[in-house]
């Protein structure tokens, strides 16, 4: 169900750039929370979504809160809203790395 909702999304997505790499599987090896996954969220979410951001209200600065936000990180990162226009976007690796992570359900690992 995850992946459906996403790809309903993301097909009429407004970003005409925006690549369709979801990921068919889950990757191996899964993306590690800890090592691959916060470091992504640190450096392209948080300016925004943690405390004191304009997005607080969706805080992603811990597993708990990313985890329980998965569909909508997964939603609005494979469609290409997110980060914002005008925002550093992840690269090509940082993307299939989070998108990997999502795409296993979102390991605390």
């Amino acid at each position: 169900m995850l992946l459906g909702a996403v790809l309903l999304i993301s097909c009429g997505g407004s970003v005409a750039d925006c690549p369709n790499d979801l990921p068919a599987a889950c990757p191996s090896p899964v993306p590690s929370h800890a090592t691959d996954v916060k470091p992504i969220i640190t450096a392209h979410c948080l300016k925004c979504h943690a405390p004191g951001g304009q997005g607080s209200s969706k805080d992603l600065t811990t597993y708990a809160n990313a985890s329980t936000q998965k569909q909508a990180v997964l939603t609005q990162s494979y469609s290409c809203r997110m980060p914002p226009q005008g925002e550093p976007r992840p690269t090509a690796g940082e993307r299939a790395l989070l998108l990997g992570w999502l795409v296993c359900g979102s390991p605390n690992n």
